[in-house]
């Protein structure tokens, strides 16, 4: 049996942890704030990953699986509402049909939830602390990673790459300002307080 407490595995675990603990706290969260962690947690992930060494296989059977249909629906909801406010999408109108970014936001809701739920599985498997069980979280998870999870994680950070840069949604604001502010009628203005003090006032 491979070393499966070695100091990779331990730091991937650890990376694993905090991104399910993020995605359960994402009800919670403001919109800027969500999206900015995971801006910068994804590509730990994918690198920590790639670092694994792919033990064998122990058990006969596959593994117990952890995350169920309601707490995938949870997570995946929370990320979906969190993409929709950043659109500033609203509800449809009856008879309508879904708009491209309602499209996109369920899309992308579903690839953090499909994470979330490989990450979870695996961290509460490795978890167990039976040998065994360990060696089998790693390497179910390892083998998704190389045969779908990998590419997952790339397209889930693009994705994500451009509702934070695209000029087509309010992005920029609400990384801002943490969240969307409803209703707000004033622009703010491109300067800081500071630099209002530098540049004075030209009338």
């Amino acid at each position: 049996m491979e070393d499966i407490r070695d100091a990779n595995t331990r730091e991937f675990i650890s990376t694993a942890s905090d991104f399910c603990k993020l995605m359960e706290q994402a009800p919670k969260m403001r919109t800027g704030e969500l999206f900015n962690q995971l801006q910068q947690m994804l590509p730990v992930i994918y690198a920590k990953s790639a670092k694994l060494s792919k033990p064998k296989y122990c058990y006969e059977e596959e593994p117990k699986r952890f995350v169920g249909e309601e707490e995938y629906a949870r997570v995946h909801d929370a990320i979906q509402q969190k993409i929709e406010l950043y659109f500033g999408i609203t509800q449809m109108s009856p008879g309508t049909g879904p708009s491209q970014f309602e499209i996109m936001s369920f899309s992308m809701a579903e690839g953090f939830a499909d994470l979330y739920e490989q990450l979870k599985n695996c961290v509460k498997l490795y978890n167990v602390e039976i040998p065994q069980a360990m060696n089998d979280a790693i390497w179910l998870y390892y083998d998704n990673f190389i045969t779908s999870l990998g590419l997952k994680l790339i397209e889930s950070l693009r994705s994500l790459h451009q509702l934070l840069y695209s000029k087509s949604t309010e992005g920029s604001r609400a990384i801002q300002d943490n969240d969307f502010e409803l209703n707000r009628d004033e622009e703010e203005p491109w300067y800081s307080d500071d630099q209002e003090e530098v540049y004075g006032d030209d009338e």
